[in-house]
């Protein structure tokens, strides 16, 4: 037993020499006297002292007498209370309030015996509530020791952020090594699921549990301890010596008094030995709903892993017609849930404490309406004003218990504004006439859009576009694909097409019925015959058709582009109106394009390849006469 040991606290040692923390950047807090440092102190450099002996007399005798001699050591000294040996270490109360001791075994037996998770997916069909679903849509992962269980550790990550984009829900957070500090526990509460995979203390031994204390990646260092002063005269924060340094410890208390879980369905699973044990259950109290997940007693390290993400597996699988819920993953015999722990000689369990029917996802539709917050419900109700900032509201039902982010589109042909975690908007025209409002509603984590809603305004009474439109008497077709549009004759390439915006100086005027347009003109310098047709939605604010025909006056080629739902982007008033996307996604808006040229053959000349992303140009306008 002695060579075993002392082997294993010389490669710990190792690994916590080469993965030592950094000290907090944060700003320490009040009430740190000169009197509390020396205290502060005085652990540090018993534990040090002792730690180091410890080193030697393992050298030189027995591991439970060198053991023994180290608890000699702690009760002989004036700043100690008690101390207690147990198969962890050593626990040590301090006479100045403080927990602390030597962490000597982390009984992390099975870590070697495997490396595979298991993942066995099921079907299930439970009920729904939406309270229990998990809102925040987001998740973090605490490693403190990752040196020790990475080829476990990158799985759980792996796996289980693949599986949880399913739900919708993002792995967004990992903490591993130091930078597990004692501020990262402090900043759980915005996460829909914690996963802590640690090492769990029992104090003051197993056989008598008081508390069960979570190891941090955080070697202790002043400025932490200044700033948490309280909570480790109190016991909330033990300092223990983990081979050449004094790591932090936490409690329940600690996580629970420095989160705010009171607006959030929490999934809370605590990957740690004893986690079920001591006051960990209690968190569930702080949540508005939700469970936590922990173990009886000391867990393997494999076990562990295993139902981290096994659970995030099952539950988050949507290819199911209905989401599994926790209740239902503790009673799926696809994956056992406890193991026989021959160490101690007993079954060690999973448990969960809090709502049985939590879920990552459900399958009821979400659904979105638009409501004009304006006293008189311009302008939707009543007609509104340009230049006037008009109040509204996306109003969700269903399944609104995540969070979303909104892109408002005024329908005016400006850039769409997105709102982060905001349902409600102040929108402004600039210009009168009818007008479509829409709004996109995103999930804030995977960008996805879940739902949408529009609805109709009306903008001053003055001349509509349709209107203004008759008043202007020029209209070109501008297509600029530069070298983008490849002809063939069919069995080899033969050039590129040359498509650039109509010359305004045409010896006709648009002709308009209704809403019909026509336009036949002949531009000056070398003539080109032009001809467009197009046709206008009734409020006259979308070109529902429009073809553009060219005639060259010596090989003559003639080519038709056919555009369609097109919105403008200018409005009345202006000199010039027109209609388009002049940034991307042409290929929705141009349907078809022909080529005829005529040499005396007739022969036809026909596409062989567009590059769509060299047209950056395309669009109809109108103008008033020069």
């Amino acid at each position: 037993m002695k060579k075993t040991l002392v082997q294993f606290l010389f490669l710990l040692s190792i690994a916590l020499v080469i993965f030592s923390c950094k000290k907090s950047d944060d700003e320490p807090g009040p009430g740190w006297t000169d009197e509390d440092k020396s205290s502060y102190q005085q652990v540090i450099n018993v534990q040090d002292e002792i730690g180091n002996n410890l080193d030697d007399w393992f050298q030189s005798m027995d591991s439970l007498d060198a053991i023994n001699q180290a608890y000699e050591a702690f009760i002989s000294d004036e700043n100690v209370s008690s101390a207690t040996i147990n198969d962890q270490g050593i626990a040590v109360q301090y006479a100045n309030g403080i927990r602390g001791g030597l962490f000597l075994n982390p009984r992390d037996e099975d870590l070697d015996k495997k490396s595979q998770l298991i993942v066995n997916p099921l079907g299930d069909e439970n009920s729904s509530n939406l309270k229990s679903l998990v809102n925040q849509r987001k998740m973090i992962l605490i490693n403190p020791h990752y040196y020790q269980r990475s080829s476990l550790t990158d799985q759980i990550y792996t796996i289980s952020r693949s599986n949880l984009q399913r739900a919708g829900i993002n792995l967004a957070t990992f903490y591993k090594n130091e930078e597990a500090t004692v501020d990262r526990f402090t900043e759980l509460s915005g996460y829909g699921i914690i996963q802590i995979y640690s090492h769990g203390w029992a104090w003051p031994k197993k056989e008598n549990i008081t508390d069960i204390y979570l190891l941090t990646g955080e070697t202790a260092n002043e400025a932490t301890s200044k700033k948490y002063w309280d909570d480790l005269k109190v016991g909330n924060i033990p300092i223990m010596k983990i081979g050449p340094h004094n790591k932090y410890f936490i409690s329940q208390e600690f996580v629970s008094n420095y989160n705010d879980f009171s607006n959030d369905t929490v999934m809370f699973y605590g990957g740690f030995c004893f986690s079920f044990l001591g006051g960990w259950p209690d968190i569930i109290d702080n949540f508005a709903d939700g469970a936590y997940m922990g173990f009886d007693w000391s867990v393997l390290t494999f076990f562990n892993a295993n139902m981290s993400v096994n659970s995030m597996a099952l539950m988050s699988d949507t290819s199911k017609t209905s989401p599994m819920n926790l209740e239902a993953w503790m009673n799926d015999p696809g994956v056992e849930k406890s193991f026989w722990h021959s160490l101690d000689n007993r079954t060690v369990y999973i448990h969960y404490a809090g709502d049985g029917n939590l879920k990552l996802w459900d399958d009821v539709d979400l659904s979105a309406s638009i409501q004009a917050l304006s006293s008189d419900g311009a302008p939707v109700a009543v007609e509104g004003e340009k230049d006037i900032s008009y109040p509204f509201k996306c109003v969700l039902s269903g399944q609104t218990t995540g969070n979303y982010n909104y892109t408002w589109d005024s329908g005016e042909g400006y850039t769409p504004v997105t709102i982060d975690g905001n349902n409600q908007a102040n929108i402004t025209w600039l210009s009168e006439g009818d007008f479509t409002l829409s709004v996109q509603v995103k999930d804030a984590t995977t960008n996805v859009i879940v739902t949408s809603a529009d609805i109709g305004v009306t903008i001053g009474g003055g001349e509509s576009i349709l209107e203004y439109l008759h008043t202007l008497d020029r209209v070109g077709v501008g297509l600029h694909p530069g070298s983008a549009i490849h002809l063939s004759n069919g069995t080899s390439p033969i050039g590129t097409l040359e498509f650039y915006p109509d010359e305004w100086n045409m010896n006709a005027s648009v002709q308009w019925s209704g809403n019909t347009f026509s336009f036949s003109g002949i531009t000056g310098g070398e003539p080109v015959t032009i001809q467009i047709n197009g046709i206008l939605s009734e409020d006259g604010r979308t070109i529902e058709t429009v073809t553009a025909t060219r005639t060259y006056p010596y090989y003559q080629l003639e080519s038709e582009v056919v555009f369609t739902n097109l919105s403008t982007s200018s409005s009345s008033g202006s000199e010039t109106v027109s209609f388009g996307n002049p940034n991307g996604q042409t290929e929705q808006y141009v349907n078809s394009y022909e080529f005829i040229r005529y040499d005396g053959n007739d022969e036809w000349i026909t596409i062989e390849s567009i590059d769509w992303e060299d047209v950056y140009t395309r669009v109809i306008f109108y103008k008033a006469e020069d």
